[in-house]
């Protein structure tokens, strides 16, 4: 299955960017796929009709597949928790077992069960997170249960019955919105005009600087001990060292590019989207070092006993944001 996975995300990555001839086929599909969005887009609620007391936030995507959402989502709440804003994070929990119903993420909860962008959410922010396919649902259980000033939307920007204040959508600038279709046609979850509604459009390593937002590493965890330690010191002794990357990110050729980048010899594994890296692809690599991202981290909790584990190190980045973007929120807290 996730070899099949592996094949089928390729092929779209082919026919939305790269201009293959089997989108033409696909347009028709995409016709449908448009007419239904403009259909449920006409009932949603105009900004601002949030529960009394509460700015909700959503933080999505227009194209498919991963941009950065939740790295910015993370970053976003990191800033308004510096501001003493009490936030809370709802997500549909993707790929999670739970989110037919509501669900309050807690510590003892798995990415299989929760979804893993949900879960590390979680970690990072320590803060309310609810799940639930209905993110409307989610949002009233939020309401009623926690004191939160803020609420961000993990994704969401199409689910349109959910009332929200301010919208941020996340591109990748290299990526742009493709070949500009709908899917199945192209990427797009809705058409391009969208982007004039939105209050900010961020794109990741963008030429424009109110736009661009970048990651930096931060810090490098060893899965096994948990013991932390800076990027300048993991470098100094590992560093000249060949290593292997593993990841099942969205685009995980910004992963190897990054440490590439930095100067590291790297053989790079990649995986569809949302995997779960397994001890049998790990025991596959001969390097000393196996490098993952915090994504794929919450997903190896379960290991970090076994004896592999010492080999793996996470990369713990953060996201520098627009100062433009920052001073605008800070408006917007100071009026609400």
């Amino acid at each position: 299955m996730t070899a099949f996975r592996a094949s089928l995300e390729r092929l779209l990555h082919r026919i939305w960017y790269d201009n293959h001839w089997l989108t033409w086929f696909l347009i028709p599909l995409s016709r449908l796929v448009e007419w239904e969005v403009a259909r449920r887009a006409s009932r949603r609620p105009p900004k601002g009709a949030t529960p009394s007391g509460v700015a909700v936030w959503v933080v999505g995507g227009l194209t498919v597949g991963g941009t950065g959402k939740t790295p910015v989502l993370i970053a976003l709440g990191e800033w308004l928790r510096n501001r003493s804003v009490s936030i809370g994070v709802i997500s549909r929990g993707y790929r999670g077992r739970l989110g037919k119903e509501v669900h309050v993420i807690s510590g003892a909860d798995s990415a299989e069960a929760v979804g893993d962008e949900p879960l590390e959410i979680r970690h990072r922010l320590n803060c309310p997170v609810i799940i639930c396919r209905d993110r409307v649902q989610a949002l009233r259980v939020m309401v009623e249960q926690f004191d939160v000033d803020v609420v961000l939307s993990d994704d969401g920007l199409q689910h349109y019955r959910l009332p929200r204040d301010l919208e941020v959508v996340v591109l990748d600038a290299q990526r742009g919105l493709g070949n500009g279709r709908i899917i199945p046609a192209g990427p797009l979850r809705e058409p391009a005009s969208r982007l004039a509604l939105v209050d900010w459009v961020l794109e990741r390593n963008s030429r424009d600087r109110d736009r661009c937002f970048e990651y930096q590493v931060a810090s490098m965890r060893q899965l096994s001990s948990g013991r932390s330690i800076s990027w300048a010191e993991w470098c100094a002794q590992w560093g000249r060292q060949p290593i292997t990357a593993m990841t099942a990110l969205g685009q995980p050729g910004q992963f190897f590019e990054m440490l590439v980048e930095r100067g590291l010899d790297v053989t790079p594994i990649s995986l569809p989207d949302h995997a779960a890296i397994s001890q049998e692809l790990l025991e596959k690599a001969t390097t000393d070092r196996v490098l993952i991202t915090s994504k794929d981290a919450v997903k190896l909790e379960a290991m970090r006993g076994n004896e592999m584990a010492h080999r793996i190190w996470v990369v713990e980045i953060e996201t520098r944001l627009p100062t433009a973007l920052l001073s605008r929120l800070a408006q917007t807290l100071a009026t609400n």
